[in-house]
């Protein structure tokens, strides 16, 4: 039964993707649009949503989140719809399409011998940034999940090569190395909640535990790591701006040295979110795991309480009263 739902699923997926590179770009961009706004209105991770712009951004009209709101699922489904189309896309046309800021920081670092981490978002198109940054002649690789659906999991990575990136799957860490051995760019999507193991750094002025594996991957392959979002600027025209983050200060204790750069990696990508707040992917559980997640017994009672707080500057609990470093419970 899983395998007919499976083909039935991918039969669909293939026939919409049919149809939407026969309309045509713009078409197809509008259709993907009204089906993030049909999605929104039948009530898709809607309420976390607004929740989220309601705490993060801090907008308290509620005609003001729904639009925002609105607006986000629009561009999640023209997202959606581009990423159909590109076999239909002639790949030069994205070199009209697309401007860049910041490569030339990339460009250094592959020039002194080391591999990147591009470190990007749910931001914009990030599916066509991958291949924008291919056809400016750099070596990309993209990390990717597993679909629950094999079947439609191999058109979408079929597309993604197709388009000139490169497929690796996300736990394929030692392939992930090579590439940035071999100088190459390794991208991947860091904005998604990192569950209680990930770092928590400040993300809108909230502790969010955000994935460690770029700074695992930099380590590993002796690269730096860097930040890129596309931001959609009109129906076919699209600004990357990336740029290096700062290497990780060896004086520093590893896990806190860590965490530096991914606050910074949060703080860039905030920045972004706040102009372009409609660009983003508010329906996910962004601040879903907490650092007292990972403590038990009696501690994380008193984190819960607020006797003890995660200091993420540090990266250690302390004492809310008085200060004093501690080492919770289970933590580890």
């Amino acid at each position: 039964m899983k395998t007919a739902a499976h083909l039935a699923e991918y039969g669909a997926t293939v026939a919409a993707a049919w149809c939407l590179r026969r309309a045509g770009l713009a078409p197809s961009q509008a259709l993907g649009r009204a089906v993030g706004r049909a999605a929104f209105a039948l009530g898709m991770s809607r309420p976390v949503a607004l929740a989220n712009l309601e705490r993060r951004l801090g907008l308290g009209d509620p005609s003001e989140r729904r639009r925002v709101a609105r607006e986000a699922y629009a561009s999640m489904g023209q997202t959606m719809a581009e990423l159909a189309y590109t076999p239909a896309l002639a790949l030069p046309e994205l070199d009209a399409m697309y401007t860049f800021e910041g490569l030339g920081e990339i460009e250094a670092v592959r020039a002194a011998g080391k591999g990147v981490v591009c470190l990007s978002a749910h931001f914009g198109n990030w599916e066509w940034m991958a291949a924008a940054l291919a056809r400016k002649g750099f070596p990309v690789t993209v990390l990717v999940g597993t679909q629950t659906n094999p079947y439609v999991d191999r058109l979408l990575n079929g597309v993604r090569v197709g388009a000139g990136v490169g497929i690796l799957r996300i736990q394929d860490v030692r392939g992930a190395a090579r590439v940035l051995r071999g100088r190459g760019v390794v991208a991947l999507l860091g904005d998604q909640d990192g569950d209680r193991w990930g770092t928590f750094v400040p993300f809108f002025g909230e502790e969010a535990s955000t994935h460690n594996i770029a700074e695992m991957l930099a380590r590993l392959g002796n690269a730096e790591i860097a930040f890129g979002v596309d931001l959609r600027t009109g129906p076919r025209t699209h600004l990357v701006r990336v740029g290096m983050l700062p290497a990780q200060d060896p004086a520093l204790p590893p896990a806190q040295a860590a965490a530096r750069v991914l606050a910074e990696y949060n703080r860039r990508l905030e920045a972004e979110i706040r102009a372009h707040p409609g660009q983003w992917l508010w329906m996910h559980r962004r601040w879903k795991s907490k650092a007292f997640h990972r403590i038990s017994g009696a501690d994380r009672a008193r984190a819960e309480a607020g006797e003890i707080f995660f200091d993420m500057d540090a990266q250690t609990w302390r004492e809310t009263a008085g200060g004093a470093p501690l080492k919770p419970e289970g933590w580890r």
